[in-house]
């Protein structure tokens, strides 16, 4: 009878909360997760730097909303990509907006993954027993980088068309494997209509779900070994790692409210950035893809510009070594950071050697940054209210390279050595031009002018010939 009265009053609706509470927790263990994630406490001292990890999951969470809602109105072919970017951009309300904060959410995950990965080095917070919570963090990166590669394709715009086609090149450079890496990648000899449906499914489904579980293990990993002890606090404790971390918490915070508040200020901050960003200044999108106009001058995110920089010092059949080689090593550096860390030591100031390899690294990818960008033409040139296309810019270019207003008037600049070329397309037709440049005595037989073939090629001189065609007479310089 006791046990029927029992088993009544589990079922009854009008139970206590506390009993069903038991009941939940018995069914889920609710209340072991949450005091494991929230209710545990941390060790004391922590700096803002402690909140970059929450930063970076803040924008990851941003970037699956914000890539699901273009996903709704986003069709993977080269027919329709383009005009449904267009279709986003002016009729989806907030369109424009939500693919603004995807946009520069990319970059912003690529600066909050590098900073938390510095921070995490620097603070000594890849030593044991954080070598595997470290590798996974290298790991994401790599994923974030992916990314960054198979999103900046999906626009199908020039940009996205050009640079995809230089960097899956890239993988053509692997001895004995280069072509049929490149076949793999590209779904066949050329970037077209394969190429774009095989990134977007990378994009929008292999590489979340890998990102995901990475995500996950990571912070399972945190909560596991817990937060690292600030450096300064740590080599002032004694005994055991377990008694030394058990003293550093005692009089630390709670991570909620405490902690996850100074999380979430950082968050509120990058997030009021990104509005800001978005809003003023949006993103790109160029003209339509045209595979035919072998004159673009393709121009790569900012985060890729390190390694086509670093291209230029390994040129023709040394190309493998900027693409695989230096890259490789600086990955697997990052891998074996924490066996390559020798003694206990996790003060910064106690490490010159760690420390002068990451400013290394930093300083290297920073310059081979600025550098590429420096030399990276603008996305428009309005040059006396023409807007130049890629072939005309290559051209103007070209002129710069070749020293021709050495000679020459161009542009409302140089010198007269020879004829003047403002307004040359009313004395000469554009093949009269192009044939000159290439063959000068063949029209001028008292011509000293040297053939520009070699070293430039056909379509160089074609490119000159196009920016000549759009100088007026009588051009005053910009």
């Amino acid at each position: 009878m006791a046990t029927e009265v029992e088993s009544n009053e589990q079922a009854d609706p009008t139970t206590p909360v506390e009993s069903r509470k038991s009941w939940w927790d018995e069914r889920t263990g609710w209340s072991s997760f949450v005091n494991a994630v929230f209710r545990r406490q941390v060790p004391a001292g922590l700096s803002w730097w402690y909140s970059l990890g929450a930063a970076t999951l803040f924008v990851f969470v941003l970037q699956l909303v914000t890539g699901i809602l273009l996903s709704l109105n986003y069709a993977p072919t080269p027919d329709t990509a383009y005009d449904s970017v267009l279709f986003i951009n002016s009729q989806v309300p907030f369109g424009w907006f939500i693919r603004g904060l995807h946009h520069w959410g990319a970059s912003a995950m690529v600066v909050l993954v590098v900073a938390h990965m510095v921070s995490a080095f620097v603070l000594g917070a890849h030593r044991a027993p954080r070598e595997v919570t470290w590798g996974i963090g290298v790991c994401l990166l790599l994923i974030t980088m992916a990314f960054g590669f198979t999103g900046y394709l999906l626009p199908w715009d020039q940009k996205a068309y050009w640079a995809t086609t230089v960097g899956t090149n890239m993988a053509g450079t692997f001895p004995l494997i280069g072509s049929t890496l490149l076949r793999l990648l590209r779904g066949g000899a050329d970037v077209g209509a394969v190429t774009l449906t095989q990134f977007y499914s990378i994009h929008v489904l292999i590489l979340p779900l890998f990102l995901l579980s990475l995500v996950l293990a990571h912070l399972a990993l945190v909560i596991y070994h817990g937060v690292s002890v600030p450096p300064g606090i740590w080599a002032r404790l004694k005994g055991s790692y377990a008694e030394r971390y058990k003293h550093a918490k005692e009089h630390g915070p709670a991570f909620w409210p405490e902690v996850i508040a100074d999380d979430l200020r950082l968050s509120a901050i990058i997030f009021v950035i990104l509005i800001v960003l978005s809003v003023v200044a949006g993103p790109s999108l160029e003209a339509r893809a045209d595979p035919t106009d072998t004159a673009y001058i393709p121009r790569p995110e900012w985060y890729f510009l390190a390694l086509f920089e670093l291209l230029k010092f390994f040129p023709g059949s040394l190309e493998w070594l900027g693409v695989i080689v230096v890259p490789g090593a600086v990955i697997a550096t990052l891998f074996l950071a924490p066996a390559l860390s020798r003694g206990v030591e996790r003060r910064p100031l106690k490490r010159p050697a760690g420390l002068a390899t990451v400013a290394v690294l930093l300083l290297a990818g920073g310059g081979l940054t600025f550098a590429a960008a420096a030399e990276t033409p603008p996305t428009v040139v309005v040059e006396h209210g023409r807007v130049l296309t890629s072939m005309q810019l290559r051209g103007k270019q070209l002129i710069a390279e070749q020293g021709c207003t050495g000679c020459h008037v161009i542009n409302g600049q140089g010198g007269n050595k020879g004829p003047v070329l403002d307004g040359i397309k009313d004395r000469m037709t554009a093949a009269d031009i192009h044939f000159f440049m290439e063959k000068p005595t063949a029209l001028n037989p008292a011509a000293v002018m040297q053939p520009l073939i070699p070293p430039l090629t056909h379509e160089d001189v074609e490119s000159i010939t196009q920016y000549l065609l759009t100088l007026d007479s009588g051009t005053t310089a910009p």
